[in-house]
């Protein structure tokens, strides 16, 4: 650290002290995917290809799961936006004191991403083409530690507002005689300030928006004092209280405040979508929209995974966003064949040596025998394979499966569209996203398993009625219509409307044939749509099938994880010569300051004598300060022994010697000591120790039945 900035370590008023991470840029590193478990098979570009990959197939699902969340929430931050710009415009005249408007915000799944959209909303300028309002709303944020008590609460309310940049420039205040900067009265004058110089008129002035996040947290009695406060300034100071809270605001402000403090607040309620209804939506418009191709193509396992977590443990859309980017990079790191998802690399990358064994898999892939007994032309075809025919193999494989997933999605669609009309017909529905969840009924589609819906739709459309056939054909030609690869189906479906007459004449007749010839098409359609990804070739590439998700990088296991990392800590560091000590068991001695107590805590009993501990602990020390003394030149300073009765000294030390040996082993003792204190503090940290008050030299273990 340069002198000036390197802090006093001797400073005893100083409880912790930060020191930055300062990487070797000497040895630049790159980002590059983890190592697969088929590595022998990839080829050298590989990792940065599959890397290059994953990025853009992220990057396209993510752009799409932004756009599906923007639409959920718009609404309400639209609702919202225009609750706080007429805030002080409709209100209730023969009031006793004035009210402070306050928007309650239930928010138990979108999160941060919610209120960013929403303050992005109302701090957007008066031209932009998006803003429905031409009055300027100001926005403060506070969170539960800003408001510790009414002083704190006040002054962050003021400054936050006060200290932002207007046109009246940085406000510069004397202490001598300015207010204090907690009194609402500094925030009345700046405001007063503020439409004077930008001569704004009783209508256009703008609102001041104070965001309260994580509303629960705040200490109650606080921010009864701060409303009250903030209410006496109505309507000279136009303040818009929010408040962000996870849980229903009704019950929550009735228990925790006053009738008092709610008489002066005038609230305003607000519920975002949540629920099971949100993660279908999500991966409906995400993996099943027929507007939306994705590259990669999650499997049965991740959605019932995904269905699981959300419903279980944590229903926001933070984690559904991190399951499903772990979905994609896990996918993009296990099998080297993943470098073929959006193009396959040229015939000059896959010429060379490195990449014979990348071809040799494709080949055996594509060209292995369905049978056990292969075909007597099959050494032939086998030896005529050129790097060429195996692109354009590739390439086919690649259209035929984007053109198998996008079938399943069309599929889905018209079973969804059938129902649905059935549905509004009065008919018995198949219940999906009421008795049934959309995520069982993906899984379904994907494990081929809707044969009995089938049915059940095709009985369904022989029962309807004239107008009925008419209409749900009119529905059907409109759905295809809108999709230009599927042709047939819409010249199917014109036949069939051309055969129902416009008038009465033989009706009865013509009815059954329509409906009878619908029902008959459907099955068919249906069945050639709705076949198992699996039976493309090459489909592992595109579709992750029944992998399981790695829940442990998720949810890792902290205790198994700390107690690995304590007990073999190289196994965590990346060593440059790991191919020579790989074999190597590592000593006691090479083990980390907590290691090597943490090793020493284990051989001993339930309650721990700490000097003992300490003893056991100098020993490993000292050796090893004895092994490294070849290395570096310095071995432990050792203690002086007084010789033996009858013998010399073989050579006479001078005093200076003798006092740098004393002073080196003094600071030897120091250092021993203190790397002691700090591995032990460690090890407290973390649950190991537990201090008794009946013996001040002993601590109790904590952790037993460990394996090494």
């Amino acid at each position: 650290m340069p002198g000036g900035d390197a802090p006093n370590l001797d400073d005893i008023s100083q409880t912790t002290f930060y020191i930055p991470y300062k990487p070797d840029v000497s040895k630049p590193t790159r980002s590059r995917l983890p190592e697969s478990q088929y590595q022998e098979r990839d080829f050298t570009e590989g990792p940065d290809l599959r890397l290059a990959a994953y990025r853009k197939a992220w990057t396209k699902c993510f752009d799409r799961l932004q756009t599906i969340i923007h639409n959920l929430q718009t609404p309400v931050v639209a609702a919202v936006v225009e609750e706080v710009h007429r805030s002080y415009t409709d209100i209730l005249p023969g009031l006793p004191y004035p009210e402070l408007p306050v928007i309650c915000i239930t928010d138990p799944i979108f999160g941060s991403s919610f209120l960013t959209e929403l303050t992005n909303q109302l701090e957007l300028p008066e031209d932009t083409p998006d803003s429905l309002f031409s009055q300027k709303t100001f926005v403060t944020h506070l969170h539960p530690p800003d408001c510790g008590n009414i002083s704190s609460a006040m002054k962050s309310i003021v400054n936050g507002f006060v200290e932002r940049e207007t046109t009246l420039g940085k406000v510069k205040r004397k202490p001598a005689t300015s207010l204090a900067n907690y009194d609402i009265t500094l925030l009345s004058t700046w405001y007063k300030a503020l439409c004077e110089a930008e001569d704004f008129d009783a209508e256009s002035r703008p609102n001041l928006v104070v965001f309260l996040h994580e509303f629960e947290q705040f200490d109650p009695i606080v921010m009864q004092d701060v409303f009250y406060i903030c209410s006496t300034r109505i309507p000279d100071l136009p303040l818009v209280f929010i408040l962000s809270t996870s849980s229903p605001t009704t019950s929550w402000l009735h228990t925790s405040y006053s009738r008092a403090t709610l008489a002066r607040l005038r609230v305003r309620r607000f519920a975002l979508p949540s629920g099971a209804k949100i993660l279908e939506d999500i991966i409906l418009k995400t993996f099943f929209d027929v507007e939306f191709e994705p590259d990669v193509m999650i499997g049965p396992a991740n959605i019932q995974y995904l269905q699981d977590y959300f419903t279980r443990y944590d229903s926001s859309l933070d984690k559904v966003l991190t399951i499903l980017q772990l979905i994609h990079l896990k996918h993009f790191s296990s099998d080297p064949l993943t470098v073929l998802i959006h193009a396959t690399p040229g015939v000059t990358s896959l010429s060379r040596p490195t990449s014979f064994n990348f071809i040799d898999s494709l080949a055996e892939r594509l060209y292995a025998p369905s049978t056990q007994t292969p075909s007597e032309t099959h050494a032939e075809d086998w030896r005529s394979i050129t790097i060429p025919s195996l692109i354009k193999s590739i390439d086919e494989a690649r259209t035929s499966f984007r053109s198998r997933a996008r079938g399943i999605r069309v599929a889905f669609g018209f079973i969804n569209l059938v129902q649905c009309f059935m549905v509004l017909q009065g008919y018995k529905g198949l219940g999906w996203g009421q008795q049934i969840s959309l995520c069982d009924v993906f899984v379904d589609i994907l494990e081929g398993s809707l044969e009995k819906d089938i049915k059940y739709l095709s009985i369904m459309v022989r029962k309807l009625r004239v107008e009925q056939l008419r209409g749900l054909l009119e529905e059907i030609q409109l759905y295809f219509t809108n999709i230009p690869t599927e042709e047939e189906a819409q010249a199917q479906i014109a036949s069939l409307q051309s055969i129902l007459p416009n008038d009465d004449v033989s009706l009865s007749e013509l009815r059954g044939q329509v409906a009878t010839g619908l029902s008959d098409w459907l099955i068919g359609y249906l069945n050639s749509r709705l076949t198992p990804l699996e039976e493309s070739p090459l489909w592992d590439i595109w579709y992750t099938g029944l992998t399981p998700f790695p829940s442990e990088l998720l949810n890792p296991s902290v205790r198994a994880s700390i107690l690995s990392g304590l007990l073999r800590p190289h196994d965590f560091a990346e060593r440059d010569n790991e191919s020579e000590e790989e074999d190597r068991e590592v000593g006691l001695w090479e083990l980390p300051d907590t290691s090597i107590l943490f090793k020493r805590y284990l051989d001993s009993g339930k309650m721990i004598n700490v000097y003992d501990w300490f003893e056991s602990f100098k020993t490993v020390l000292e050796t090893q300060a004895e092994k490294g003394k070849s290395s570096s030149g310095r071995g432990t300073p050792k203690k002086q022994k007084g010789k033996g009765k009858g013998k010399q000294k073989a050579v006479e030390s001078e005093p200076g010697e003798w006092e740098g040996e004393e002073e080196e082993e003094e600071k030897w003792k120091l250092e021993v000591q203190a790397r002691f204190m700090r591995a032990m503090q460690e090890l407290d940290y973390l649950g190991f120790l537990k201090h008794t008050g009946r013996k001040a030299d002993h601590v109790l273990r904590l952790v037993f039945d460990v394996n090494d």
